[in-house]
């Protein structure tokens, strides 16, 4: 009986042993890897590049168009001169 008794604390030691082991097991070493992490970490890097080129093709469209609209304005006023001054010439 005491050979069994013995027996049993040893594979309970055992046991200890080995799930402290799993435990302690840095990630580089361990044999799995979470994959998702990296693919998750990787859609966010994209996603982010992806709007911040957005971000800046909408910034240049928005100088360009405000770019436009001035010289549309300065025209438009240009115009309204030129027709003021014919109707001072008719007077």
């Amino acid at each position: 009986m005491l050979g069994i008794t013995s027996l049993i604390r040893s594979t309970e030691e055992d046991e200890a042993k080995g799930a402290a082991a799993t435990v302690n097991i840095p990630l580089e070493k361990s044999l799995f890897k979470n994959t998702n992490v990296d693919d998750v970490i990787n859609a966010r890097k994209i996603e982010k590049e992806s709007l911040r080129e957005e971000s800046q093709k909408k910034k240049e469209q928005d100088k360009l168009q405000r770019e436009k609209d001035k010289l549309v304005k300065q025209e438009r006023k240009e115009k309204e001169k030129k027709r003021t001054q014919k109707g001072e010439r008719k007077r």
